[in-house]
């Protein structure tokens, strides 16, 4: 009997330890031969991730809004053609030369009609907006290619985080599965009570319903990158167990925040739509001004015949300068200058709100790189204290100081620090990202550097 249990204890130290040995290499080591790298990843979403793309239409539409509000200012030439066919009948008439007769003849006109604008207050304020909505469009570009960097890189952290979880898991399930096979054996031989076999059942079950989580969480983590990248993404790379991590530089929290108002995309954006409300402003009230437009023509007018007889053909040309005088249009202008006065209130207030939305996340951002460094070395820490731990029980199980069960669960624990400590290192990076963000740097160079942490 002695032999049994000691030949059981030894399989399941064994067990153990190889399974811990085997979760440290899948988290720091082993990968696929295909993984996918960050920057890969990136690349691919640049090229086919539909919200960034749309931004890019965005800004071929605001450039192609430029060149019609120039066109506004721009000559119009206009070609008319007309035929018309006449039937006159002259029923009576109190002059006697035209006292009766009648006709039928066509008459063709032809002609053309230059407009050269020469003052349109509202065309000239129009394009002015144009071409600060076209600059506002490129910062929103801008933005949104940023925005693309830390969303790639938050879901590539959270695909790495699943597959942490699950390879913990699978490890737990194996140690656990061969728990369940020793219980079952032990209590066939009557060396332990039911109830340990129904608490061995119970881990099991416990287990293989964490498994299938992981599993989900997994394929929707990558599903989710996929959505990005346009094609499948199996495999991601590990983050390497080297990566020297430092707190932001400069170390001043002030002079992060005072980056982040001179170079934030967004707060730019806000501040190029207060202007765009402004001229706004200027373009209604320009409905109370003149304008001034220089009219030249040219037609020709060939007639067949007429009712006095003979045909003719006369060409007219015309050149001039034709002023328009708006008086009264119902109180329409002064109603829109109210309205887009209000508009420039509601844009200054959208300034304010961003503003204060990017000291926030500037601010969250800095606290977050200083406070995920202290998770890091807390939880390294812990993560040393917990395979002590786990040693500890191994020898404890081996000399019977500790059942079975106590050394699983001290495996569980070193598996979910373990879990903690890398979640504060994707922490750590995306707070980094969104640092650089606040203040408007963040550039694929960022992502570059991060590459060499990953592993293959």
């Amino acid at each position: 009997m002695r032999r049994s249990v000691s030949f059981w204890s030894k399989s399941f130290m064994v067990c153990c330890t190889k399974n811990l040995l085997i979760s440290f290499v899948f988290l720091s080591f082993s990968l696929p031969a295909a993984a996918t790298g960050l920057l890969d990843v990136y690349r691919q979403a640049v090229q086919n991730d539909p919200v960034f793309q749309s931004y890019q239409f965005r800004t071929f539409v605001a450039q192609e809004g430029k060149r019609q509000a120039l066109a506004a200012m721009l000559p119009t030439v206009m070609a008319t053609g007309s035929y018309m066919h006449k039937s006159q009948d002259i029923v009576s008439s109190d002059n006697e030369v035209y006292g009766s007769g009648n006709s039928e003849y066509g008459t063709t006109v032809y002609a053309v009609t230059l407009t050269q604008p020469l003052f349109n207050w509202a065309s000239y304020t129009g394009w002015k907006q144009a071409e600060i909505v076209r600059a506002r469009s490129e910062m929103e570009y801008v933005l949104a290619g940023q925005e693309l960097i830390t969303r790639v890189a938050d879901l590539y952290f959270q695909a790495l985080a699943a597959k942490d979880r699950l390879d913990y898991v699978l490890v737990e399930q194996t140690a656990v599965e061969k728990h369940h096979e020793l219980a079952q054996s032990r209590s066939d031989m009557g060396l332990i009570p039911i109830t340990d076999l129904y608490d061995a059942k119970a881990r099991l079950a416990a287990t293989e319903a964490q498994t299938i989580e992981a599993r989900n969480r997994l394929t929707d983590a990558l599903q989710a990158l996929s959505e990005v990248t346009g094609s499948p993404v199996d495999d991601p790379m590990y983050l390497g167990p080297n990566v020297k991590l430092k707190g932001p530089e400069p170390a001043s929290l002030d002079a992060w925040l005072s980056g982040a108002l001179e170079g934030n995309p967004a707060i730019e954006m806000s501040k190029k739509a207060v202007e765009v409300a402004e001229l706004e402003v200027k373009r209604q009230n320009a409905g109370h001004y003149p304008t001034v437009d220089l009219i030249g023509s040219f037609d020709n007018e060939d007639t067949e015949d007429s009712l006095f007889g003979g045909s003719s053909e006369v060409e007219t040309y015309k050149v001039g300068v034709q002023l328009s005088v708006p008086l009264y249009q119902g109180g329409e202008v002064a109603s829109k200058v109210r309205s887009a006065r209000h508009e420039v209130s509601i844009a200054r207030q959208e300034l304010v709100k961003q503003t204060r939305a990017v000291e926030r996340k500037t601010r969250s951002a800095f606290l977050g790189v200083d406070s995920s460094l202290k998770r890091v070395d807390a939880l390294a820490q812990s993560v040393d204290a917990n395979k002590l731990a786990l040693e500890a029980k191994q020898e404890g199980f081996m000399s019977g100081l500790f059942a079975s069960l106590s050394v699983l669960d001290a495996e569980r624990d070193l598996a979910l620090v373990s879990i903690d400590h890398a979640q504060a290192r994707y922490d750590y990076i995306l707070n980094s990202l969104r640092l650089k963000q606040a203040v408007g740097t963040l550039a694929e160079k960022d992502l570059l550097d991060m590459e060499n942490w990953l592993v293959k």
